[in-house]
Formats: structure tokens, sequence, C-alpha cells
């Protein structure tokens, strides 16, 4: 049979497909499972799953709103005071969780996220490090990261910035051309980004910058410039997400329509240029949108096969801890159940006032979906997966990838034969050239997705 070229691949997998950035996706998460079912789960997660603390704290304010945006912010309000509510909030959730855990467990990670955590009081964010600290110790290979817009920072908020104990700062720099920002409502960074590397290496830090590709006023040279400009500052990871529009979900994604969006095949050929300029550079690709230094602990991780990737990030498994969530929209992500906080403040600050975790929807796995959970998380990072391995893991010990219980085997089958996947003995391996769709491998273990139901999901590319 004649191998398919990437043109007739593209046209038939550049299809709505779960993000995977969790599983199963946030979109069945459920109102069913309540604060009660998080609290219980909490306790349980002393003695089921990684013994390590991640802490995920969302800050959701911003100074300005990007059309693109598709997370839970708020305009910062102009009474000072808000904010200070808010941390003291956060705080009082913190009570509300901490007496639920073992205190002997040692944090892993921590980031901050948003919203623009450096929109407020740089005070707040050492307050709530404190907060956290205090109570449980750092291991001592423990990251502690925080998004950062570099639109609004000066010389003096990065000098405070780098002297926290951050191990890493992510900059989100989107793109480096005015008239793309312009369009797409972001602020360019006040203070010369080349400056701030040097800064944070001076440090000892790890940084990196993040890139948004598919936005109107992009093409794949000016792309290219971008990554060529990013390249000469030399920071230890580079990020290159791709813009998923979906207006029906964030409706003020419906601005940028007004300029006009790249295709499908201009935004593959921005990525697959891209990749190529960081690869040569020396960076080692990690996932579908990471790129990082051979010295960085992910590119160690992945050689040894040990990538994971949870809601802070991907991450070298012997760091990954579960995930408990803080602040409006905060989720958690334990051994075998997922919890989110209430998105809107009056609701969130209720709820605590009453005593309650501020719990909105979550999901409590099988354990057929936490094997499936496992599959993809493992595909999605490595490339790879050993889908027997896994299933022995959960007492299921099968002769064949076929009597897998959860498997699509006829989509995969076909996926086979059109090149993206091979197998490798009783390892599944994906073909480098197709790792954008590695989301659509993927699928064919997901017992929930349907290729005729798409539920609203964002293609591939």
């Amino acid at each position: 049979m004649k191998a398919m070229t990437g043109a007739e691949v593209i046209k038939k997998y550049n299809i709505p497909v779960p993000r995977y950035t969790s599983y199963p996706p946030a979109n069945l998460f459920s109102d069913k499972y309540t604060g009660d079912d998080y609290r219980r789960d909490i306790l349980e997660s002393n003695r089921v799953g990684s013994r390590a603390l991640s802490f995920y704290i969302h800050i959701p304010f911003c100074k300005n709103i990007c059309h693109f945006c598709a997370c839970n912010r708020i305009l910062l309000p102009s009474d000072s005071g808000a904010v200070a509510t808010y941390i003291d909030y956060l705080h009082r959730e913190f009570d509300l969780v901490r007496p639920l855990l073992d205190p002997s467990r040692p944090i892993t990670q921590v980031h901050f996220g948003g919203g623009s955590p450096t929109a407020i009081s740089l005070d707040y964010i050492g307050e709530v490090i404190q907060m956290l600290t205090d109570s449980f110790a750092p291991a001592p290979q423990a990251e502690i990261a925080i998004e950062v817009h570099p639109g609004f920072l000066t010389y003096r908020d990065w000098d405070r910035l780098i002297e926290m104990p951050f191990t890493r700062y992510s900059i989100g720099l989107q793109d480096l051309h005015t008239d793309v920002l312009k369009m797409a409502g972001r602020i360019p960074p006040r203070v010369p980004v080349g400056e701030v590397i040097g800064a944070i290496h001076d440090a000892g830090k790890r940084v990196n910058l993040d890139f948004v590709y598919g936005l109107p006023g992009q093409s794949v040279g000016s792309f290219e410039d971008n990554i060529a400009q990013a390249l000469e500052m030399h920071p230890d990871r580079l990020v290159t997400f791709s813009y998923a529009h979906v207006p029906w979900l964030h409706p003020g994604q419906k601005i940028l329509e007004q300029y006009g969006l790249p295709a499908a095949e201009v935004k593959q050929a921005m990525y697959d240029r891209a990749a190529r300029m960081m690869t040569a550079a020396g960076y080692v690709q990690i996932g579908l949108d990471h790129f990082v230094l051979p010295d960085d602990p992910l590119a160690v991780a992945l050689q040894k096969h040990s990538l994971h990737r949870n809601f802070q990030g991907y991450c070298p498994r012997d760091i990954s801890g579960q995930v408990y969530g803080l602040g409006v929209t905060g989720i958690a992500q334990l051994h075998d159940a997922y919890a989110q906080n209430i998105k809107t403040l009056p609701e969130y600050y209720s709820a605590i006032d009453r005593g309650q975790l501020p719990t909105h929807v979550g999901y409590k796995l099988s354990r057929e979906e936490c094997l499936a959970r496992d599959l993809i998380t493992d595909l999605m990072c490595n490339y790879r997966t050993a889908p027997l391995r896994h299933a022995a893991s959960y007492g299921l010990e099968l002769k064949s990838l076929a009597d897998l219980p959860i498997l699509d085997s006829v989509r995969l089958e076909e996926m086979i034969r059109d090149g993206l996947v091979e197998v490798e003995g009783e390892t599944l391996v994906m073909n480098p050239e197709y790792h954008p769709f590695v989301r659509n491998v993927a699928s064919c273990f997901d017992i929930h997705y349907s290729p005729d139901a798409p539920r609203g999901y964002s293609r591939p590319i």
C-alpha cells in the first residue's frame, strides 16, 4: 500500500480531538462530585499514589485581557483591597486543606498561574509561598515556578522577582512583533528580554520563553524571526503553543476573526520550521510544544522514558506529585480523582465563609480510566507507551494488545497502516514526522471519545 503524504495525513487527521492535559478531559467533570468527595479523596491521597505534594495557585487578575486568552481571568480592579481580599481567602482555603494532608509529605512542585500572577504585588506572592513552606518542607529538587507577563514589569520588579525562591520563570512573550501583539491585545515587554534572561541565569535559575503560533498577522517568516531572536537569548526552554480558536467557548476570541487567522497548513509550516531551527540549535523536543537544552531535567527524563505531565506542565516523574489546586478555578489532580474549584469570586468566597471546600466540579476515575490515563499520559509525554506493562500494574495480565479492553483497535490499526505509529515488540512508538498527531493516537485509548461527537475539541494544528 502506498504511504500517505504529509498533506494527506494533515487532511485526514487534523480533526477535533481532546488536548489530554488531563484524562478524562475536563469537559467530563461533573457537579455530582462535591466538596465532601474531595475531602475524602484528599485524605485517601495520603495513602494512595505519590507522596509528593504539588500545589497550583491560581491568581486570576490581569492588567489587560488578551484577545486569544482562554484562561479564567479578571481585569485587575481599581480597588486595591480586592486583591488583599482574594489572598486572604487563599489562606483560608489552604487552612481547610492543610489539616487533611500528612505533614510529613514533601513539596516537590509549586506553580503560580493565572490570569497573570505578576499583575499583583509581589508581596502577596511571597506571602503565599511562605504559607506553603511553613506547613510542608520543600524537597531538595523542588521546582517553584511562576508564569510572568513581561508587559508590566520594571527593572525593579524583575530584581525583586529574581530574589524570590523561584527556580523557574515562564515568560509569556507570545510574539516579538508589535503588529501581531497589537492585534492580539497583548502588551509588549517593558524590559529587554535578553537582559532579564541574563539576570535569571546569573542567579542560577531557569527560564522559558513562551510563544503562540496561529495568531493574526503571523506568517512562516515572522514566526521564524521570533525563534531566531529567542535562540540568540539562549533560554533554558522554548515553548511553542498552538493557538486554539474556540470562540464558542471563549467569545472574546471572535475579535481576532476580523484580522484573519492563518490556515492549518500555514500553522503547520510555522511549527515545522520553528522545530527544525530549535533542534538544529541543540534543543531537545519535549512533547508537542517544549524544546529544552540537553542538560534540562526534562531532556534527561525523556532519555529515561520517564517524562510526565500534570496540570503544572511537563516534569520528570520523580518530582511529579499529586496536585492540590488553590484559588478560583484551581484544579486538584489526585491519584484517582479531579476536583476543580468554583470559577467566580463571590461563589468562591461564599463557600469558604461557610467552611466548605470550594469545589465546583470533579471526577472520580475507575480502574479502567486510570489505566487509560496512564497510557495516554505516557504516549503524550514520551511518544511511546507499553500498554501490556501498564495493564499488568492494574492486575490485567493480557497476551496481546488486541486483548486490551479500553482500546479502539480498529482506529489504531488504521493509524499504524497510515504510518502515524509503529509497533516495536510490545511498545507503541510514534513516527517522529507525525508527532503533532499524537493526540489522535492517544484517543484510541480514550473510552469516552468518539470521532462522530467532537464535543468542541480543538484540532491538532
